[in-house]
């Protein structure tokens, strides 16, 4: 069975290129109050007051949108370095990818509700801003790290 849900190889130096400079940039936004100024816009704002005042559902507010960039373009690249084909893709390939997603979820999760127990206040909500990236990150990670020890275990043979 053939599923054609992958991107195109070459598309993978394109995500590593958008990625690095995005978790750099996105670390510095978050958590050093970094932006760009040239990036103060007004942008439509969905749900922008508190939720007993559903007057202002949606309105234009001015806000810099270095954070909102970081993360795109950090998922875009994520996406794309993660879920680009490999040059060979064989039902190995596959399987490695698929063991890979799994463990990312169940990472994902036991972080999560680790974060839930025990954090609380504004640390909570910077872990829901890494946690939101997580998945990605532990897919890449695992992934790779696979390959690269069975690529070396065949050229030990």
């Amino acid at each position: 069975m053939k599923i054609n849900v992958l991107f195109p190889n070459k598309l993978r130096p394109l995500g590593w290129i958008l990625l690095i400079p995005s978790a750099i940039l996105g670390y510095f936004a978050v958590f050093k109050d970094f932006e760009f100024a040239f990036l103060d816009l007004k942008v439509l704002s969905f749900l922008h007051t508190p939720w007993n005042d559903m007057e202002a559902v949606c309105k234009v507010i001015e806000n810099n949108i270095t954070q909102e960039l970081a993360g795109i373009f950090f998922i875009v690249g994520a996406l794309l370095a993660a879920f680009s084909k490999e040059k060979i893709e064989d039902e190995y390939i596959s399987k490695i990818r698929l063991e890979s997603l799994l463990w990312a979820v169940y990472a994902t999760f036991i972080i999560q509700i680790v974060c839930l127990i025990f954090l609380y206040d504004m640390a909570f909500l910077y872990s829901m801003i890494v946690n939101m990236f997580t998945l990605l990150i532990v897919f890449i990670i695992r992934y790779n790290f696979i390959i690269y020890r069975s690529k070396s275990r065949n050229d030990d043979k």
